[in-house]
């Protein structure tokens, strides 16, 4: 008996086994259309927006696809919805594979929309489709949104989810754009403490812009020639409760990566002007960040006081004025050079986010929350008001470890 109870245990739990390795509910992979990117806009009908799908061809450049593919590695189209949510209905109607959310890069949206006061209340659908992560990135055009993805044609790029990973990932890399992930977004928002950053792109260029220092650009602005993409990624919009309310260029976004902790930025490239020229010309520094900002507050006085410590790593590229850094002399003159220049750039930031942007783009509100003992203390300090009078230094700790190759000029 216990050997016929033992047999039939067996049978079951091979049968269960059985049951349990069925594909019925399997999807393929060329049954989809995956989205990459979305872009939103208004509409001229009341009540609805303009939603535009990039959506990307997943057998075009895989093995599954071949090298003879004739098929093209995206499609475009751009409707008015309701919401974006319900818009996968819409799209159906047009395309012929099922649409999916699930690798979804990148939102964009033009200025126009994001200055809107609805915009909040629209895009915050995205919380609510389980297909869209958090860790999607949320962008600002120039342009309309639709526009912004029609011009996009990356030349080295094929498959448009490679193109987006790699300008945003190196964007970030460089500080000349912001992690502004939809998880960020949402918690900075409703936070309500501080304002949001997100990148700002576009595909259109400016009529003869203006040159400037490489990081002081706008997206737009840089004025490239060649065989190339106009699409720029370069610089932030401000966001304050969800809205739009100004924007930061490239060299400011990049002081916002350096203040926050909290971003992935590795090492960046500067040019600052040469002491040993009468700041004529300009040498190359590269800064590396590898320790954390230590802030102090005085949140007692009448007037809130701020001092930032920036602990940075110096690495000097270039020297146009073919000085002996081996001369002590000399090396505190560019050190000091350094010191200074960021010092202004820093200062000269956080006086703009008083005046004009009324709110600092990154959690330094974290820093005063040690100050109080409880919540309600904290609330009745008001941090919004009194970062507006505060009085905000930074001192940049600056250690050079590198002062490049030394060339000798060569006889006349």
């Amino acid at each position: 008996m216990k050997k016929t109870g033992t047999v039939c245990k067996l049978v079951m739990f091979l049968l269960i086994a059985c049951l349990l390795t069925g594909c019925w509910d399997k999807e393929e992979l060329e049954d989809k259309a995956y989205v990459i990117g979305m872009g939103i806009d208004h509409s001229n009908h009341y009540g609805k927006i303009k939603v535009t799908m990039l959506l990307a061809n997943p057998e075009v450049g895989s093995m599954q696809g071949g090298g003879g593919s004739t098929e093209k590695p995206r499609e475009i189209i751009t409707f008015a919805a309701n919401d974006f949510i319900a818009a996968k209905g819409t799209a159906n109607a047009i395309i012929s594979r099922n649409i999916s959310y699930e690798l979804i890069k990148i939102f964009v949206v033009s200025e126009e929309y994001a200055k809107d006061p609805n915009f909040l209340r629209t895009f915050s659908d995205v919380l609510k489709d389980k297909e869209i992560r958090l860790d999607s990135y949320l962008a600002v055009s120039k342009e309309k949104a639709s526009e912004f993805f029609l011009k996009n044609h990356p030349k080295m790029e094929t498959r448009p989810h490679k193109y987006f990973q790699y300008m945003v990932n190196h964007g970030i890399e460089n500080g000349l754009i912001p992690d502004s992930t939809l998880f960020r977004f949402f918690n900075t928002t409703y936070r309500e403490t501080e304002n949001f950053l997100a990148m700002y792109v576009s595909a259109e260029k400016d009529k003869n812009p203006k040159v400037q220092s490489e990081d002081e650009y706008m997206a737009g602005q840089v004025n490239a020639t060649g065989e190339l993409d106009d699409t720029q990624f370069i610089g932030s919009a401000v966001f304050r409760n969800g809205k739009m309310i100004g924007k930061l260029n490239g060299q400011e976004t990049r002081t916002v990566n350096i203040l926050d902790d909290t971003t992935n930025i590795k090492d960046i490239l500067i040019d600052l002007p040469d002491p040993f020229s009468n700041n004529k010309k300009q040498f190359a520094i590269r800064v590396l960040k590898t320790k954390s900002n230590k802030v102090k507050m005085n949140v007692k006085s009448a007037r809130l006081k701020i001092d930032i410590t920036v602990p940075l790593k110096i690495e000097i590229m270039s020297n146009p004025s073919m000085v002996n850094f081996a001369k002590k002399k000399n090396q505190q003159i560019v050190k000091k050079q350094i010191t200074n220049h960021l010092k202004n750039v820093n200062e000269r930031f956080f006086k703009k986010t008083q005046t004009k942007l009324k709110g600092v783009p990154y959690p330094l509100s974290m820093y005063a929350r040690r100050y109080f003992g409880t919540i309600q203390e904290y609330k009745k300090f008001n941090w919004r008001k009194s970062y507006l009078n505060a009085d905000i230094h930074v001192h940049p700790s600056i250690q050079i470890f590198d002062y490049g190759k030394q060339a000798r000029i060569p006889n006349k």
